[in-house]
């Protein structure tokens, strides 16, 4: 790609990927991959084509490949939270949960009480059996007001960490 002012190279960057990106909006990321990896052919520092091929990576279960894809959009933008939160998402799917919690901490010094990186945590650190670590980043998350589901969530992994959940009934 030739080089462009800051503003304009980036705004070419996600015209760039429009398409894919409405394929995966679709559902349909058997199709998007492959056009995602062609705009990255063309311009491989795009790195919101890094970004939405983990995207579409991890949603097929291949996370892997999506954790390369997520590693190459934060190496050519180490602020971009987006990539080290699904970077941190992926290595717990990859259950290197040493690993996803770091990238969980990278994600704070980005943005600190980040909704996102506070619920990886949390998660994160449940699966490593650290409930202290576990509890406190539950605890923060839920102080961010998230969406009703997600917090439903949260409140029964804590009530579940607290050794405060209850046998379900006999149906």
């Amino acid at each position: 790609m030739e080089e462009q002012p800051d503003e304009a190279r980036d705004a070419a960057r996600w015209q760039a990927i429009e398409e894919p990106l409405e394929l995966l909006r679709e559902e349909r990321a058997d199709e998007a991959i492959p056009m995602l990896r062609a705009t990255l052919e063309r311009d491989p520092g795009n790195v919101y084509g890094h970004y939405f091929l983990g995207t579409a990576l991890a949603g097929e279960g291949k996370h892997g490949p999506a954790l390369a894809a997520f590693l190459e959009a934060e190496s050519r933008a180490p602020g971009y939270l987006g990539a080290v939160v699904a970077k941190g998402w992926c290595l717990h799917e990859l259950e290197r949960f040493a690993d996803a919690a770091r990238a969980g901490l990278r994600a704070l010094e980005i943005r600190p009480e980040d909704p996102d990186a506070l619920y990886l945590l949390g998660v994160t650190y449940a699966e490593a059996g650290d409930r202290r670590q576990a509890i406190a980043h539950l605890e923060r998350f839920l102080a961010t007001r998230p969406a009703v589901e997600a917090r439903h969530d949260a409140e029964a992994l804590l009530t579940a960490l607290r050794g405060q959940a209850r046998p379900l009934e006999p149906v």
